[in-house]
């Protein structure tokens, strides 16, 4: 548990207490939680920020959610998929799909007509790479939120702030 708690205030503590909430449904976090996710697709990336840093995950209220931030995880890289080019063998018959969009159906959960719905409009999907998780539960206030992101944003926390996440973390 140590060593989970240790590469989060590592990540932490290379981007100077900046981290990120992403909202979340409650199947894919329980997915995430239980290690069988380790790839969290979104039309954007965070720029601003260096790796590894640290993602706090807020459970929408929806089927029964939390309405909390009741996960974390470090991020370590974030691999990119352009959907139309990589998910167009979707459509041709016996052609094998690139070794990247492979990863992204394999490890996000999802599967190639969900992937292919979700990106086509902008094109372009990035895949965050998901380690070190962990369970805790942090009323989303204690982030120096008002309300949940509607995909994600930065937060940015003092050394109380991180203190009060490790003490969060279950």
């Amino acid at each position: 548990g140590l060593i989970i708690m240790t590469a989060l205030k590592n990540a932490l503590a290379v981007n100077d207490g900046k981290a990120v909430v992403i909202s979340i449904k409650r199947e894919w976090l329980a997915k995430i939680m239980s290690g069988e996710k380790t790839l969290e697709v979104r039309k954007s990336r965070p720029w601003e920020i260096s790796f590894p840093f640290a993602v706090f995950c807020y459970e929408t209220k929806e089927n029964g959610g939390a309405g909390e931030i009741i996960g974390a995880f470090t991020c370590e890289d974030i691999d990119q998929l352009n959907c139309l080019t990589g998910l167009s063998p979707y459509y041709a018959d016996g052609e094998k799909l690139s070794g990247m969009a492979d990863k992204f159906i394999r490890e996000s959960c999802i599967d190639i007509a969900a992937l292919f719905e979700y990106g086509n409009k902008t094109g372009m999907l990035y895949g965050w790479n998901i380690s070190n998780v962990r369970k805790l539960s942090l009323p989303i206030h204690q982030l120096h939120l008002k309300r949940a992101p509607q995909s994600w944003q930065y937060v940015n926390l003092n050394a109380d702030d991180i203190e009060s996440v490790a003490a969060a973390i279950e």
